[in-house]
């Protein structure tokens, strides 16, 4: 699964192809909440530890866009 941008859902924010799941939403259980990447599979079900760090490498890869843009903060 690739991370993709659907203005009709999700606001246009970038999600996990196919789950719906938010790429910011995974940052911020990585970050803020201090989940592994492992964790973070068993928060999310529908998520491979791929897509897991497939989701946090675009995360940082896009982080300015990310703080620029965020004016409340993602939940996990």
């Amino acid at each position: 699964m690739g991370i993709v941008r659907d203005r009709d859902h999700s606001d246009g924010a970038p999600t996990i192809e196919g789950t719906g799941i938010r790429v910011k939403d995974v940052a911020s259980a990585y970050e803020h909440s201090g989940y592994s990447p492992d964790e973070i599979t068993q928060l999310y079900p529908d998520l491979s530890l791929s897509d897991v760090h497939r989701a946090l490498a675009y995360y940082y890869d896009h982080i300015d866009d990310f703080r620029s843009s965020s004016s409340e903060p993602a939940s996990a």
